[in-house]
């Protein structure tokens, strides 16, 4: 989890809430976990990439690339509900494994970060 003077980012799947010297807030612009499109999704070398839209997330549009582990499908995110781009050790929810910006040219470095992966 990242901490600012300005904002908190974090994962969902670690905390249930943001607190901040005690006091609980909502983080503004953070994208919802629950609240998401999947807009396209591809697999290579058994990794999945997908490109989904927060419409609560502020920065590009609320779009995010996002890299999954080999073997993770789809359905195995749908059926945990919620899907937080960030990064979790929380074994009860499947985390991603690297992120890109939203851009062709981010698209274009998640596949071949995939084609690279050597498990």
């Amino acid at each position: 989890m990242g901490i600012s003077l300005f904002k908190v980012s974090g994962s969902s799947f670690d905390r249930n809430e943001r607190r901040v010297a005690e006091k609980t807030f909502v983080v503004k612009g953070n994208p919802i976990p629950s609240n998401y499109k999947i807009l396209s999704n591809e697999v290579i070398n058994g990794y999945l990439i997908l490109l989904i839209n927060y419409p609560d997330a502020n920065n590009y549009e609320g779009n995010k690339i996002l890299v999954f582990d080999k073997g993770v499908t789809v359905i195995n995110l749908l059926e945990q509900v919620n899907i937080d781009p960030h990064f979790s050790n929380n074994e009860n929810y499947i985390s991603p494994l690297a992120r890109f910006e939203p851009t062709d040219r981010g698209m274009e470095m998640a596949r071949v970060m995939c084609k690279n992966m050597v498990s």
